[in-house]
């Protein structure tokens, strides 16, 4: 389970986008990374406060302006665009299901939603992402648009975006309107 906070910090810069867009709003970005009931990472950031903080994190090299390393794979941002565009405007559907003994693994889009949903001995994974989010994060033409990420995601307001929940270890990325996640 040594990839998850790994996957916590990598959906965090994907979620929290630089700039200052979102200054005006009162919500808060949160990032829990638990192991055995003691928070190991936790992280409150007001939207206001998210183009300041996010460039004193260490990406370790897995996002830049234009690629994004996922498991073993760099993607461009222009393979990304071009998959995410055909995505967008398809129908609300069911892209990826994989069913095998000891996983499964689903991709889909309903209600304004991409959803991803994985399942195996070790792991569930669960994204919720809001269509205007990665819409507006891949909108601009040669590279990823942070800010209007952050802008969109003000937009959409509270709510979960990433759970994952592997054997003693868990990871949670969440909005709201409240300074600090106490007790969650």
């Amino acid at each position: 389970m040594n990839r998850l906070p790994s996957l916590a910090f990598l959906a965090t810069l994907l979620l929290a986008p630089l700039g200052a867009a979102g200054a005006d709003s009162d919500l808060w970005l949160h990032v829990r990374v638990s192991e055995r009931d003691d928070v190991k990472v936790a992280v409150n950031l007001p939207f206001r406060l998210l183009d300041r903080a996010l460039p004193m994190i260490d990406v370790d090299g897995h996002i830049s302006e234009n690629a994004v390393d996922i498991g073993n794979r760099r993607l461009s941002y222009s393979e990304m665009r071009e998959l995410w565009l055909e995505l967008r405007d398809g129908p609300d559907m069911e892209f990826v299901t994989v069913e095998e003994k000891d996983e499964s693994v689903r991709v889909w889009k309903e209600d304004g939603f991409f959803f991803v949903r994985v399942r195996d001995r070790q792991d569930d994974v669960d994204v919720r992402m809001p269509l205007e989010v990665v819409d507006a994060l891949l909108g601009r033409e040669g590279a990823f648009d942070f800010e209007a990420a952050l802008r969109a995601l003000a937009e959409q307001g509270e709510g979960e975006l990433v759970t994952v929940q592997g054997g003693d270890e868990s990871v949670r990325v969440w909005v709201d309107r409240a300074p600090e996640a106490a007790g969650r």
